[in-house]
């Protein structure tokens, strides 16, 4: 079994990773901001800052769940998360960690309009040269419900009419955050497993629209669905931010959802990964 320590280890994802190699006998350790606060073996880790590799002694796998938000656009936002995830992966190569998974996005790709793909795509470029594996999630949902399809959930839920963005917009490969720890366990475990990049979602693309009435069927609700679009809601959301208001869904979101570039072909991806049924977050 394996020695495995993962950033962010309390979030969604990194939590269900945790318990996914847990229940195959790997033991795990977390790198976190606040490891008192946490039920395990802990260490303090805040992307950005220098990373000692003492906190990475016996560690077999590596794997890079943290992302931080807080600096929003700009200079900053690479910085901690580009220059930092570039840290981490030095220490890892200093402590003699054997194996790098970093967790992207399917918003980093060839021609991203967003920060949030534009910085993922640099990490993904470091996890290579550093022999690392690579995993680009779809839109995760299930379990305890997070992120962008929590969102919609939330939304679907509460609202009569509920808004979804409109224009040239990328659909969403949908991911069972089940599905993907269990994948993530599993190449974990492979010894000869070769440095490359995983497509891990399943291969029917969603709209948002399809995605936020298939919720409202599942659920039993009518709703009427209002198609915005993506240009107005990206002005709106760009402007409160301007202002200093914090918002769960950002202008930069939106962008990670414009067509731009170049997607993997759905022939590519990973087998494994459930068509998308129905919601099972508690946000609804």
């Amino acid at each position: 079994m394996k020695n495995c320590t993962i950033t962010g280890a309390n979030g969604y994802l990194g939590n269900a990773i945790a318990e996914a190699l847990r229940s195959v006998g790997s033991t795990t350790a977390a790198l976190i901001r606040r490891p008192k606060n946490f039920d395990g073996v802990a260490h303090r880790f805040v992307l950005g800052e220098v990373v000692d590799p003492k906190i990475l002694s016996d560690v077999d796998v590596l794997i890079h769940c943290a992302w931080s938000f807080s600096p929003g656009a700009g200079e900053d936002y690479f910085k901690v998360n580009v220059e930092g995830t570039q840290k981490l992966f030095d220490a890892a190569k200093q402590a003699g960690v054997k194996r790098i998974i970093f967790i992207s996005s399917m918003s980093a790709h060839p021609g991203c309009r967003s920060n949030y793909g534009r910085a993922k795509l640099e990490c993904e470029e470091a996890a290579l040269k550093s022999g690392g594996v690579v995993i680009r999630p779809g839109l995760v949902w299930g379990g305890a419900g997070s992120g962008l399809h929590g969102a919609i959930e939330a939304a679907t839920g509460s609202l009569p009419v509920v808004p979804v963005l409109a224009g040239d917009l990328h659909g969403f490969y949908m991911c069972h955050v089940a599905d993907l720890a269990k994948f993530i366990c599993d190449i974990t475990g492979q010894d000869d497993l070769p440095t490359a990049l995983h497509v891990a979602a399943d291969k029917i693309p969603w709209s948002m629209r399809d995605l936020a009435s298939h919720i409202a069927a599942m659920t039993g609700k009518t709703r009427i669905f209002l198609p915005v679009p993506w240009q107005l809601v990206w002005f709106g959301l760009r402007s409160l931010e301007a202002i200093g208001m914090r918002l769960s869904f950002c202008s930069d979101s939106v962008l990670g959802l414009v067509r731009g570039g170049v997607l993997p072909d759905p022939e590519t991806y990973c087998d494994g990964f459930r068509p998308y049924d129905a919601p099972e977050s508690s946000t609804v």
